[in-house]
């Protein structure tokens, strides 16, 4: 009766360590997703970019394009979070692309993008 007792006891145990443990642990993806909106001629543009920690170092680049023409870039740098943002006048009824490129810890990841006209 006793071994039984003590098995169970070390069961929870074991079972609360590791649950605490999961609990502690911050389940994150790197995530970067820009942002173009036109207020008038003005281009808004953002991203927030996130490492897969909060220990993660990044560097950030934003560029807006029209056509094959860089209008305006933005950049910065920090650990596990970063984000960017900036203004540029554009011309209304011109096409535009923002992307963001990034890397994580040195490591450059898939550059994203988003288009919109001007109105």
């Amino acid at each position: 009766m006793r071994k039984r007792v003590l098995s169970v006891v070390w069961a929870v145990v074991l079972m609360s360590v590791l649950f605490v443990q999961a609990m502690a642990m911050e389940v994150r993806s790197v995530t970067a997703r820009p942002s173009l909106r036109f207020d008038g001629t003005t281009a808004v543009c953002s991203v927030v970019c996130r490492g897969e920690s909060s220990n993660d170092d990044l560097d950030v680049t934003l560029t807006l394009y029209q056509g094959r023409n860089e209008v305006c870039s933005w950049s910065d740098s920090g650990t596990g979070r970063v984000s960017v943002s900036g203004e540029c006048q554009v011309v209304s009824g011109k096409s535009y692309k923002l992307t963001v490129e990034y890397s994580v810890n040195g490591k450059a990841m898939s550059s994203s993008s988003a288009s919109g006209v001007c109105p």
